[in-house]
């Protein structure tokens, strides 16, 4: 059934994400083409462009997606979707499933146009052009100071910051729909979502404290060091060159919390208006 469900949201979204992504492309192409000019202005205008493009591209899919998910699980389309023989949490599954799909595909996008941008950046010789020497000139650099592991696990984690977002919108948006929630009508997710938000960035910051660790550079390699919070806020700065790892151990079970929180919603507080 899931795999039915996931055809189904493709065949259903396939063409205005396809719109979206065209756009967001011909927006970044157009910005590199107008950097590669090196034309005062026009020049600086489409490395403006090119970096709007690459940073909204993510993004832009997720809450398109949220609006879909808005509209086909709560809107006109709500009673029908409901209707489907399957459990509720099933077909939120499929949902997440396809945003986080496509959220990647967004971001693979992004890689490869951030690639054009970059080569018509370096047009101006401010920095090099893109090559497979430049890139293993990188990778080099960073194996020089980081082991495989952590670099390898670094990376996991950056993507998943990006394909997480979904979780977060389709929480607020299942529970500002449940009945507790009707009398505020569309600003019932809006709501749901500021509480949601103001929630992370507290057990970020208890996670922070209670979990005195982060990755910066112990001596002339990347390890996990000492970071004490509340001992940088108190000194009046933090270290800019340590990234916390606190935050990841809270972020992970209220990430679990909002999934199995919106399925239950799907299977018993569903309240279509």
């Amino acid at each position: 059934m899931t795999t039915t469900l996931l055809k189904h949201e493709w065949l259903r979204t396939r063409g205005t994400l396809g719109m979206l992504f065209g756009i967001l492309a011909l927006v970044v192409i157009l910005g590199a083409l107008l950097a590669a000019t090196g034309w005062p202005l026009l020049s600086e205008l489409g490395v403006l462009l090119a970096m709007l493009g690459l940073f909204v591209l993510v993004p832009a899919t997720q809450l398109l997606l949220t609006a879909d998910y808005w509209r086909s699980g709560y809107g006109r389309t709500g009673y029908f979707t409901h209707s489907i023989p399957a459990r509720g949490a099933t077909i939120f599954r499929a949902k997440l499933a396809w945003a986080i799909i496509a959220s990647f595909a967004a971001l693979v996008l992004t890689v490869v146009l951030g690639l054009a941008a970059w080569w018509a950046v370096s047009l101006q010789g401010q920095i090099n052009t893109p090559s497979l020497t430049e890139l293993g000139g990188f990778w080099s650099t960073i194996r020089e100071v980081a082991p495989v592991w952590m670099i390898v696990v670094g990376a996991v984690l950056m993507v998943a910051s990006f394909l997480i977002w979904p979780i977060y919108y389709y929480f607020a948006v299942s529970v500002g729909h449940e009945s507790r929630f009707a009398g505020m009508g569309p600003a019932g997710p809006v709501v749901v979502f500021v509480v949601l938000y103001i929630c992370i960035q507290v057990a970020s910051f208890i996670g922070m404290v209670v979990i005195p660790f982060g990755v910066g550079m112990d001596g002339d390699t990347v390890g996990v060091v000492s970071f004490h919070v509340l001992g940088e806020m108190a000194a009046g700065a933090t270290d800019g060159e340590v990234m916390p790892l606190g935050f990841l151990v809270p972020m992970g079970l209220l990430l679990a919390f909002c999934a199995w929180r919106t399925a239950r919603s799907w299977n018993r507080k569903v309240a279509l208006a």
